[in-house]
Formats: structure tokens, sequence, C-alpha cells
């Protein structure tokens, strides 16, 4: 099954906190299932998710149910209705009508892992609108709610394993996301998007205490980008990984495609890969327009603009 990338939003980045201004370029919060990182939320931070690359929850059917399963599985043409009303009211960022929606869906079909994942991507991504710590946790908890009861209804639902995962990973419990994934791409080796959050996840590791961390990113990120040439979140990924391992012109090669390739959904932190990279390489000129193309989105996110300032200092 091919899930849709994350949506990787959230305006704070654990990333940076183990290896600097880099992985800004990163979506921070990963919501598979979404559409790609930053390509449903223009203020994306870090590895949506997240993913995007982006894409939305739309049109995604879920892998085949066990036998087991399927005995009780009941298809209801209401149920899908709802359905497919909620995950176009995702795709609008309408989240109370896609809420509604979603859980219409379950109530007339209890058994759809289809509706509970769904329902889950919508907690998931409206957490990162929330306006306070205490709501965006409260969505979160129903993120996992209803990603695990997804799980409990199809034990081979590798998408709800992946969303899974970012919800941990944007709750700072890495070793958790790491578990979901691995369990996605135990069930899904060529999913982009499972690798690409395994990547992130990586990312967010001690590079005293794993050493290999940053070996091992690369690795998920071009497995991600083998998987799907087009994923646009992957290249920043790889990006990222050059940037800090100080190959800079296979940071600004792959800062281009990934900001090639979200052009349909422009993101500041695409483009602040692409900045450092073209600093790091000596392209003053290029990296000062593109800081004027971050600047235009107007982020509030104090920490990111204090590194997208401090760079265009060194740009002059």
């Amino acid at each position: 099954m091919t899930h849709a990338a994350a949506h990787l939003v959230g305006h704070t980045s654990p990333v940076g906190a183990r290896w600097g201004s880099a992985l800004f370029a990163l979506c921070t919060s990963l919501t598979l299932g979404l559409a790609g990182c930053a390509a449903n939320s223009p203020t994306a931070t870090g590895p949506q998710v997240s993913s995007q690359q982006a894409v939305t929850a739309q049109g995604l059917t879920p892998p085949a149910l066990t036998p087991q399963a399927a005995a009780t599985h009941n298809t209801n043409g209401t149920a899908q209705n709802h359905l497919d009303a909620a995950k176009v009211a995702l795709k609008d960022r309408h989240y109370d009508v896609a809420l509604q929606e979603a859980q219409a869906a379950i109530a007339v079909d209890p058994q759809s892992s289809e509706a509970q994942w769904v329902l889950g991507n919508i907690y998931n991504q409206r957490a990162d609108t929330q306006t306070t710590p205490a709501l965006r946790q409260q969505d979160l908890a129903s993120a996992v709610t209803a990603y695990q009861q997804a799980i409990n209804l199809n034990a081979h639902y590798d998408a709800a394993y992946t969303n899974l995962a970012t919800v941990y990973y944007k709750t700072g419990q890495f070793d958790n996301a790491l578990q979901q994934v691995q369990q996605a791409i135990r069930l899904n080796p060529g999913d982009a998007i499972s690798h690409y959050v395994l990547g992130t996840i990586y990312l967010q590791r001690d590079p005293k205490q794993y050493p290999d961390a940053l070996s091992q990113a690369l690795t998920e990120f071009e497995a991600a980008v083998k998987n799907d040439p087009h994923l646009g979140a992957a290249y920043t990924g790889l990006a990222t990984v050059y940037l800090l391992k100080s190959d800079y012109v296979k940071a600004l090669q792959n800062a281009h495609k990934g900001v090639e390739l979200t052009q349909d959904a422009p993101d500041p932190f695409v483009y602040w890969a692409l900045a450092q990279a073209q600093s790091a390489n000596g392209d003053k000129a290029g990296c000062t327009q593109t800081i004027d193309k971050i600047n235009s989105f107007h982020l509030q996110d104090s920490q990111f603009n204090q590194q997208v300032q401090k760079l265009a200092q060194q740009c002059k």
C-alpha cells in the first residue's frame, strides 16, 4: 500500500537539538497519510511528515484484511460516503467537518480500520494548528487512540504504524516512533514515506551515543528516493544529511531537487535547506534570494526566524 507523505508540521524543531540548524530543513511533525512533508502545510517544520512529496489522505485503501478480520468487516456504502467526505474536508483543512464525517463513518461501520486511520490523521494534522499546548496534546492523544484502534482492526495496516510513529515523534518519544515505523517497513518494505520517517527519526539520535545515526539516516532517505523519486521531502532529507557531512555539492543538488518537487505546495523549510547549501557553496546572491523567499512566508516561529536572520547576515 502506498500512503501519502507525511504532513510534519509543528512549530518547534526537536531535530535541531541533536544536529543544529541544518535540521530545520526537515519537517518537524510527521503526519503521514496526509500527503507529504509540508505540502499540506506551508508552515511545516521538520522531516509532514509531516510527509508531504505532499499529497493528502485521499483515495487511500488499507492493505488486505486478515481472513479473520475480513469475516467480520462490513463494507457499508453509507459509511464509505462519510469517509470520502472526511477525506475531502481534511484535504481542505476543514477539520471540524472532517471529524464529524469520520465519526459518522465509524458509527455506521465500527469495524472500518480505514475510518480509524482517517480519524487519526484528522487529529494528527489538527494538532499542529492548535493554539495551546493542552489542545495540541489532546489531539495527539486522540490520534494515538485512533491509530491503535486501526491497528487492532487490521494488524497489517502499515500506514497506521507509520502515522502512529509521527505522533510519537512529535511528542519526543523517539524510541516508540522507531519501533512503530520499523514495523511498518517490515509490513511494506517498499513504502517511501516510512523510510523517510525512519530517516528523520535517526537524525534525532544523539551522535555521541549513536555514531552511526547519520549514516542510517542517509540510507533511509536514499531508500525513500529509490521507492518514490518524486518525494520532495526525501531530497530535503538528503540535503540535510550532506550538509551535516560537509558534502556541500551534493547538499546543493538535493536541496534544489527538493524545491523543484514541492513547487505545487512551497514549504519554507525546504527553501531553508537550499539557502544553507547555497551559503556553504559560496553563492551569496542565491542564498539572499532564497532567504527573501523564506521571509515571504511570514512564519510565526521565533527560533526558526532567528536562524534565518543569522544566515542572512552571513550571505551579505
